[in-house]
């Protein structure tokens, strides 16, 4: 709105700018927060010349204070040039906001739901949140759809930007999320954004799997002094696309665990953890709907393993068999073969040094525990289709070399025989070439409408 006023006043619910005599008020995107706020006015005023006189070269954002002015940005005095001057008054911000570091800007590199919810989570921590592409951009899916523990559903608007793909600009990137729900998507991301990313990035890595962050190493980041710092993430949350709302539909509420891991680290349990949370681990801490923990790197596989075992003991049976989770409960020699892969997986794990063996790895480690977690899993999901059949039968790439083909290389390095799971990398390698060959071989027809005046001509030229 426009008023008549010679002065702004900032408020807890946005700023208001104030050209000569007019003002104009900016609601902010958080509630009970003024993000971005100033009053630029003529020079000339004897209370703005008294305030740039006396401190003419203040930050745009002055670092905050002890801990009784905390979330208190003092007033600013910045010079724009032609004889006038922007005054950033005071202000109080909102607790999460008042709690970010100095970086407050964060780049969100993924195509998938969860990406876009990240990005709604973290604009409430960062003044600027971007998401990037790295094949085609996209905006659709613009609201957020959740359900309360009664079931309710209610849809509000995600408080995202338009995505920007990655070659657009050429600005170095301090702090990024790569989120994508298959290793080769990841690491095309990744490939598309490293001109932009130096060893002062901090980059957090959100695949399915394991030993993805060996083959970025390796094949895209190879000196290791100019390798950004890495984090690892696994979140519990589920998100999908819903066309019929326009949103993204947060099917699972969860966890966002996250850990960071050093190149030159060898996890050992005889050898004491030093863990440094940086400034990029507590904004990611500080989003309260991202429900984020940070835990240490020997710790961290008691989140990540779970899944990873599902992954590579039951989705394979589904897919070459042709079962459902719930058809697998029925079919004993489906349940042999589950728990052939389970066995060898185990054995596996119990020889890695990055696991540890305290007490939270007893399930995990123990074959008959894991066999009864795993089975619970399986009648928990009993009514859903197979994730490894869907992206099969939609020509989406599979993760099968960071499952099964990930225990093959440490069964490898470690002496353990595990010919189950060589058996079931072959299959289903061969099963996507075989899906993948039939499915480029369909022959595409277009449906068009022709006009009565032209059947005659159209009939003449499909014969000829």
């Amino acid at each position: 709105m426009l008023a008549q006023n010679k002065s702004s006043i900032a408020d807890a619910t946005g700023f208001c700018l104030a050209v000569a005599n007019f003002s104009v008020h900016f609601p902010c995107s958080v509630a009970g927060a003024s993000r971005c706020y100033g009053t630029v006015a003529s020079a000339g005023t004897d209370k703005q010349k008294s305030r740039a006189s006396a401190s003419p070269e203040l930050a745009f954002r002055p670092k905050q204070q002890n801990k009784a002015t905390s979330g208190i940005v003092e007033p600013t005095i910045l010079r724009t040039g032609r004889g006038s001057s922007l005054y950033v008054p005071s202000v109080k911000l909102s607790p999460e906001a008042s709690k970010s570091p100095s970086v407050h800007k964060i780049h969100i590199l993924g195509e998938d739901a969860r990406s876009k919810f990240i990005a709604h989570a973290l604009s409430g921590v960062y003044d600027s949140v971007e998401r990037l592409a790295w094949t085609q951009t996209s905006n659709k899916y613009r609201y957020l759809q959740r359900f309360d523990k009664d079931g309710i559903s209610t849809i509000e608007p995600l408080n995202v930007r338009r995505q920007v793909h990655v070659n657009k600009s050429d600005e170095h990137i301090d702090e990024l999320v790569v989120s994508s729900n298959s290793v080769e998507g990841a690491m095309e991301a990744l490939e598309a954004v490293k001109h932009r990313v130096s060893k002062d990035t901090e980059v957090c890595l959100m695949t399915e799997g394991l030993g993805v962050l060996e083959d970025v190493r390796q094949k895209i980041f190879s000196v290791p002094e100019k390798e950004p710092t890495f984090l690892l993430g696994n979140m519990s949350h589920k998100f999908a696309f819903n066309r019929n709302f326009d949103s993204v539909r947060q099917l699972r509420h969860g966890i966002w665990n996250i850990t960071s891991v050093d190149r030159a680290a060898v996890m050992s349990t005889d050898v004491a953890k030093v863990e440094r949370q940086s400034n990029f681990v507590k904004s990611l801490l500080a989003a309260k709907l991202l429900s984020t923990q940070y835990t240490p790197f020997d710790s961290w596989f008691k989140y990540k393993l779970p899944g990873v075992i599902f992954d590579s003991a039951v989705e394979p049976v589904c897919l070459l068999l042709e079962l459902s989770y719930a058809d697998i409960l029925q079919n004993s020699s489906a349940r042999k073969l589950v728990s052939s892969l389970l066995k060898e997986i185990i054995a596996v794990l119990q020889r890695m040094p990055e696991i540890g063996r305290g007490e939270t790895y007893h399930e995990l480690l123990d074959i008959d525990r894991a066999h009864k977690a795993l089975y619970r899993r399986i009648l928990h999901s009993r009514h859903r289709q197979s994730s490894l059949v869907q992206d099969v039968r939609m020509g989406r790439p599979v993760n099968v070399d960071h499952l099964n083909g990930y225990f093959l290389r440490r069964a490898y390095s470690l002496g353990v025989e595990v010919p189950t799971n060589k058996m079931m990398w072959d299959l289903v390698k061969a099963k996507n070439a075989m899906t993948t060959a039939k499915r480029d071989g369909y022959i595409q027809l277009e449906e068009t409408s022709v006009r009565p005046d032209m059947e005659d001509e159209y009939k003449m030229t499909s014969s000829s």
